[in-house]
């Protein structure tokens, strides 16, 4: 295990995913059947992918991943569904619209690795040519989605309509 800050850096964030995918996987079952659900199924499909350039840049580092980090995701993530879950029985609206804030959020910190990455990879060579600024782009239309979906979400949750969102 490394104790390189690039590679701790990465493993966060690697650790962070999980939760996310976690998260998508959730809301995506509550909203079954809907134009939602499919957007976050494949929305958890690229960040699988992203996943994978993580490890892939950790191997470039001879680091592995960190359990540890790992370990604390984990529980985490477990008292998150919880919350999630119990908002759900009171006010599934509401716990919808702060899943997708979660999600919103956790791509705001995919988009900042993958720029910091991108920007370090002309200057170490263990980065160069993994597609980082490919991914951020990518990033910035999946954040993209969810904003919509979950300004959706508010107006819901809200019962806000104006004659510019029906």
């Amino acid at each position: 295990m490394s104790t390189e800050p690039l590679a701790v850096y990465v493993n966060d964030h690697l650790a962070g995913s999980a939760a996310g995918l976690t998260l998508m996987d959730d809301l995506a079952n509550r909203a079954e059947g809907t134009a939602l659900a499919a957007k976050l199924r494949t929305l958890a499909a690229e960040v699988q992918e992203d996943q994978q350039l993580l490890r892939d840049t950790l191997d470039r580092l001879a680091a592995g991943e960190r359990r540890i980090a790992q370990a604390a995701a984990w529980v985490g993530e477990k008292v998150s569904e919880k919350r999630l879950a119990l908002a759900a029985r009171n006010h599934p609206a509401l716990a919808l619209l702060e899943g997708l804030e979660s999600i919103a959020l956790g791509l705001q910190g995919k988009l900042k690795i993958f720029r910091v990455l991108a920007e370090l990879g002309p200057l170490d060579q263990r980065l160069a040519g993994l597609p980082y600024a490919a991914r951020a782009d990518r990033t910035v239309i999946q954040h993209d989605m969810i904003e919509a979906e979950r300004r959706a979400a508010a107006r819901e949750a809200f019962g806000v309509v104006s004659a510019d969102h029906p």
